[in-house]
């Protein structure tokens, strides 16, 4: 790679949340190690080891299929302070190459390394030398990709992984890119991989040489998108500041199937409740509302709706998805997992007017700074479960179908999260912070 052209990394962590397991449990390396839930329960498996993937155990499956095919595998719950931890260490370790780092997610980030070449060297000796401080650092493995661009970039790290260095310049377009299948390609989706098998378009050379008036055809504006996928062109310059999500939101596996409906919206709201925190500390405020119901039999469904005016609160979050799970009609089936996603956002959640409910968006920052002093359970919104699940859980004042439920209650009456002495004294603090108006 010339010195005159950019070169960009792209660090992957290598199976990252069992990698930090093993990482601060010596006894664990070597062996198959899934994350996600212990053995026996209903989870599913965020990763999983390669000693466990040699067994065909894979990321977002249950975890009693994990268990069926790698019955020796050790299982541990997901403990996301320290990954996150190990997250931070990563971040400032990639800092000391350069101070250009995009931090893509968890066990991903970008870094440019252009003008570090005087310094450090070619970029596959950058790329070794950070591998290894990676390793001495924090005993973890990383794969890593150097290109031009942040999409040969990435795809050079999938091609090397696990542990390796890959590297994709201009001349592989035209190469080793063409026998590669489309499904490689970052930003082709399963569903886009099938429409393009559909034409016959499996590799990637061929989505380079088909006729671009095919392409248009089959999928209008989205064509340009896929022709420039195919030849390897993407965007060369980094963001500093994380980009700002495109939705955000949280879902729960009971521990036994429910068909309570009672049960199934009060699960709702406490999830719409965590939703819509998520949302206030990006500074956003969401217009629409997904609901996701996972039944006993696997069989997944969606529902979504979108506000023409900003549902910046909790209550206004969970009145939509107590809407859609009604639309939903559960009845008496049983239901393994329940999540809600909030998206379609915008910038200032907080910036309404009058008429837009202020007072109810400064009451609930106030909460959100309880619960920063505080923690989660001093102040929960009422008609969640708060931090039970399933059944079982501690029962709050129910709303009526597709009413915003009553705002907040305090969470000493839930066992599993309340804090003597807390509750109270967060409520008061909640009540003083709203601000007065004229």
């Amino acid at each position: 790679m010339f010195v005159s052209q950019r070169a960009l990394l792209h660090v992957d962590m290598d199976a990252f949340f069992a990698a930090v397991e093993q990482a601060r449990r010596p006894e664990l390396r070597g062996l198959p190690v899934v994350v996600g839930g212990e053995r026996g329960g209903r989870g599913v498996v965020s990763t999983c080891s390669y000693e466990a993937r040699a067994f065909g155990v894979r990321t977002a499956m249950p975890i009693g299929q994990a268990v069926r095919l790698c019955p020796q595998a050790v299982f541990l719950p997901v403990d996301m302070k320290a990954y996150a931890a190990a997250h931070h260490r990563l971040v400032e370790l990639f800092r000391t190459v350069t101070d250009l780092v995009e931090v893509v997610s968890i066990d991903e980030a970008r870094l440019d390394v252009t003008g570090s070449r005087l310094l450090f060297g070619p970029p596959r000796a950058i790329a070794r030398r950070l591998q290894e401080q990676v390793h001495d650092a924090c005993g973890l493995g990383c794969s890593i990709g150097i290109g031009p661009n942040v999409l040969l970039a990435k795809l050079a790290a999938e091609l090397a992984k696990p542990g390796g260095i890959g590297e994709l310049g201009e001349a592989d377009v035209r190469g080793r890119l063409r026998d590669l299948p489309v499904g490689e390609l970052h930003g082709v989706g399963p569903a886009t991989e099938e429409r393009l098998a559909a034409l016959g378009l499996t590799t990637v050379g061929m989505l380079q040489d088909v006729p671009f008036a095919v392409l248009a055809a089959a999928f209008g504006r989205g064509a340009h998108g896929l022709r420039q996928l195919a030849f390897g062109r993407g965007v060369t310059t980094l963001r500093r500041a994380p980009a700002a999500p495109k939705s955000v939101g949280h879902e729960t596996t009971f521990s036994e199937d429910v068909n309570d409906a009672e049960t199934l919206r009060r699960t709702l709201v406490a999830l719409a409740d965590r939703a819509a925190a998520d949302a206030r500390r990006h500074g956003l405020a969401p217009h629409t509302v997904t609901v996701k119901v996972r039944f006993s039999t696997f069989h997944t469904v969606t529902r979504r709706r979108t506000s023409a005016r900003p549902l910046a609160t909790a209550p206004a979050v969970a009145a939509a998805a107590l809407g859609l799970l009604d639309e939903l009609a559960v009845g008496a089936r049983w239901v393994r997992l329940l999540g809600v996603v909030v998206s379609s956002f915008r910038h200032g959640a907080s910036q309404l007017t009058l008429d837009d409910g202020w007072r109810e968006v400064a009451l609930a920052e106030a909460v959100d700074r309880v619960h920063r002093r505080y923690g989660s359970g001093a102040l929960r919104l009422a008609g969640g479960l708060g931090g039970r699940r399933g059944p079982g859980a501690a029962t709050a004042p129910e709303s009526g179908p597709g009413e915003p439920p009553p705002l907040f209650a305090r969470g000493a009456g839930d066992p599993a999260t309340a804090r003597p002495g807390v509750a109270g004294r967060g409520f008061a603090a909640a009540s003083r912070a709203l601000p007065a108006r004229t």
